[in-house]
């Protein structure tokens, strides 16, 4: 064996053991990556695309700006949530793509995505005489009269609950009423909620609108402050937050008397009423508490929607696709599938040492070296292992022994012409490469086509894995047909077993 080859038969055995030790156990930590990361075909969880909806006047750069800004948000609310391996992507110019596997309530990754999350603080807009605007006062008195010098347009009327009911707008006939989806509202529907306050934003003694743009942090907590613990999310605001707080908060402080509906202030989320809590103190120092009839999950999942951020443009309801996949399908296609390529493995297997005998055993070898090399790939850059990205792993291991197929076949016509087998060994490999290359790069491009093809398909997810997985598997094929296997062969080149043709499935005396 020449000093070459030795070099080249260490480093295969490197690259196998470490490769080796990468992928067991199949669900131990490796290099910070915990097991394979599995579709939702095989694990169950949640498939979700939206479309977003951009302004009609937003420009190409503007809606690549947001669409960005989208995907780190919902990322950032994901990431918090604690879904382990959650895939985000961009699909087309438009669409966003949300994979969660192993989350099991579709209604709740709906919401955990679609919320913009926009948090705003209001205060209970005044008339002239220092008392409230109800939506009944407001209708009795002049449409185009306007109180604090504000624009009508910061104006929310909600009911009892927090839910906004109308909001106003400007008219060239002056301001008129509208509901949430900016459909006009008749005056006898409005009328059917005289108490409902006029919400205007709380503004900072320059005129700044307090929101969720200068809030910190924000995470759930317990209210000890009461007969019993409740959940509230606590919120840090940032150094400017802070000082625009406790100026709206001295303001309010000073005004009426406790338990006045002036004196509180509101807490939007989305243009709906949280809660209303009032102003016992002058100053806060840049903290403070959300109060609300929450539940623990409620708590923990408004402070992961505030502190991730609001998304810069609304998502079209309802989704353009969605599905929920069940954990136990998941089980049962994870277990059709290592049975198949069980048998598929051994049946390649027992047909290249059937039929080529020594160099087909080798071949073998070079397969089970090929197999554990891809799925340690998988692991680590990590690839999604779907079905279909299962079978196209699968498929690339009979398409790893037609390589050796066309190695063989050549150095067979090379035995019979008379050459050594050293010699034939060399020729084999060096004349079949070309068509060894042209194939696998031809199949390499349809892989690019489908794999651009599943990005602008809706539910191209399936396809995309078939060509992720095929597409590394035929790379790596290439290296494990014309390395490994030419090494392992020049191990016996110069060994007794070179003597023996019948090992190599050859007859010398055919032409």
């Amino acid at each position: 064996m020449t000093t070459k080859n030795a070099i080249a038969l260490a480093v295969i055995l490197i690259i196998f053991g470490l490769a080796a030790w990468i992928i067991l156990p199949i669900d131990g930590e490796r290099f910070g990556r915990q097991g394979m990361q599995l579709g939702l075909d095989l694990v169950g969880g949640v498939h979700l695309v939206y479309q977003a909806d951009f302004p009609e006047d937003a420009t190409p750069e503007e809606q690549r700006a947001d669409m960005n800004r989208a995907l780190l948000t919902i990322e950032r609310r994901i990431d918090q949530y604690g879904v382990t391996e959650p895939i985000i992507q961009q699909v087309g110019s438009d669409r966003i793509l949300v994979q969660l596997p192993g989350f099991t309530d579709i209604d709740a990754a709906k919401r955990l995505v679609e919320q913009t999350g926009f948090l705003e603080f209001r205060e209970v807009e005044l008339n002239a005489n220092g008392e409230p605007v109800y939506l009944g006062g407001y209708l009795a008195e002049s449409r185009n009269q306007f109180y604090n010098a504000t624009e009508p347009e910061d104006r929310i009327f909600v009911d009892e609950d927090g839910i906004p009911i109308a909001f106003l707008v400007k008219t060239d006939d002056g301001i008129a009423f509208v509901d949430v989806e900016g459909n006009p509202v008749a005056q006898e529907k409005l009328q059917e909620y005289p108490m409902a306050l006029s919400w205007i934003p709380a503004r900072s003694d320059g005129g700044t609108h307090l929101t969720g743009e200068y809030l910190a942090d924000s995470f759930p907590s317990l209210d000890q402050s009461g007969i019993a613990p409740k959940p509230v999310v606590s919120i840090q605001w940032s150094s400017e937050g802070g000082v625009y707080f406790d100026q709206i908060a001295k303001r309010l402080y000073n005004s009426g008397e406790y338990g006045t509906p002036q004196r509180a202030l509101g807490i939007f989320v989305d243009s709906t009423l949280l809660s209303a809590p009032q102003i016992l103190q002058p100053e806060y120092g840049g903290s403070g508490i959300i109060e609300g009839n929450f539940t623990r999950e409620e708590a923990a999942e408004l402070a992961n929607m505030l502190k991730s951020g609001a998304l810069p443009m609304p998502l079209k309801q309802p989704p353009l696709y969605q599905e929920k996949v069940s954990a136990t399908l998941g089980a049962d296609f994870i277990e059709m599938s290592v049975m198949a390529g069980i048998i598929g493995i051994v049946l390649v297997m027992l047909f290249m040492i059937a039929y080529y005998r020594l160099p087909g055993l080798l071949a073998s070898l070079a397969l089970i070296f090929y197999g554990v090399l891809v799925l340690a790939i998988f692991k680590l850059w990590p690839v999604t292992l779907s079905l279909a990205g299962l079978g196209g792993f699968i498929l690339s291991i009979g398409m790893a022994v037609d390589a050796n197929v066309l190695i063989f076949e050549r150095m067979k016509e090379e035995l019979r012409m008379g050459r050594t087998l050293g010699a034939a060994v060399e020729a084999g490999f060096n004349r079949a490469w070309s068509a060894i290359r042209d194939s696998n790069i031809t199949t390499i491009i349809v892989c690019v086509i489908l794999f651009w093809m599943g990005s602008v398909l809706v539910a191209g997810t399936p396809v995309k894995g078939f060509a992720w997985t095929l597409g590394i598997g035929v790379i790596i094929s290439m290296f494990t047909a014309i390395v490994v296997t030419r090494t392992l062969l020049r191990l016996f080149i110069h060994g007794p077993l070179s003597r023996h043709t019948a090992l190599f499935n050859i007859d010398r005396g055919k032409k």
